[in-house]
């Protein structure tokens, strides 16, 4: 077995959230997610679209929502499909969208913040807002939440703003049927959600991540399996593609500050 980084276990693992039945269209904030879609679409989900922004910044027209990102060298026959905002809109309203989103507060039940930070009346931080975050989650088939630096200032007990809904009362009685988060990656590990509760679980610690280090670092009491498992290695074939052919130049390193 080939030696890995953090970075490339993380891409690997979002790339095998996806396989050969999913055929709607994927949106990453990140530069982890992204590069991790890109390996899915290429080894596990050739139905999937990756959706890139007319006129957006980055390689190809890729929508970045306003975050730089460097340019990737992507294969010739991994497609990024230019979309406008309506062609969003419709994909979000039709069922047939999935996507990475970055909170800057994310509580135990799974709501999201991305809009202020401190009281509502008088906030001690205006972010960009909420943005997509209340469509997402209410109509996306499929909808992950990506932290690369986990710290208790963005997993807290109770968001200040809620942003995008997770596992309230309401989506627990059903009367919300679609935008559930499914998992969260952070750079500690992997979480899911008790289906019963809706509240956070700590599904897998990276290698050399200890469970201890997650409780430190997470502001409330996650649901915690009797022996955390270590998320699994990549395969020889993922890091090839990868190293080869996704991102060949270790751009995925950059969001983790791996040198």
């Amino acid at each position: 077995m080939a030696k890995y980084d953090l970075a490339e276990q993380l891409v690997c693992h979002i790339a095998r959230e996806f396989g050969p039945e999913d055929n709607f269209a994927v949106v990453a904030m990140g530069i982890v997610p992204l590069i991790g879609t890109a390996l899915g679409v290429k080894l596990y989900a050739p139905g999937i679209i990756m959706l890139g922004m007319r006129g957006g910044l980055g390689n190809k027209g890729l929508w970045s929502s306003g975050l730089r990102m460097p340019p990737i060298p992507w294969p010739e026959d991994l497609t990024i499909a230019p979309c406008s905002r309506i062609d969003v809109f419709e994909a979000v309203a039709g069922g047939k969208w999935c996507i990475f989103m970055g909170p800057v507060q994310l509580d135990k039940f799974g709501n999201a913040n991305l809009s202020i930070i401190g009281d509502k009346k008088n906030p001690k931080v205006a972010l960009q807002g909420s943005r997509g975050m209340p469509d997402n989650t209410v109509n996306a088939p499929r909808e992950y939440y990506w932290v690369s630096q986990h710290t208790t200032r963005i997993f807290v007990d109770t968001v200040d703003f809620i942003s995008g809904v997770g596992y309230t009362p309401a989506r627990l009685r059903g009367e919300l049927k679609w935008g559930a988060p499914e998992k969260v990656f952070s750079n500690l590990g992997i979480f899911d959600f008790d289906k019963k509760t809706g509240r956070m679980r700590l599904k897998a610690v990276w290698t050399g991540v200890s469970p201890q280090q997650v409780v430190e670092n997470t502001g409330f009491e996650l649901i915690m399996p009797s022996s955390v498992p270590e998320a699994g290695p990549p395969t020889d074939e993922e890091l090839s593609v990868l190293r080869g052919e996704i991102d060949p130049m270790g751009i995925r390193k950059m969001e983790l500050g791996i040198a």
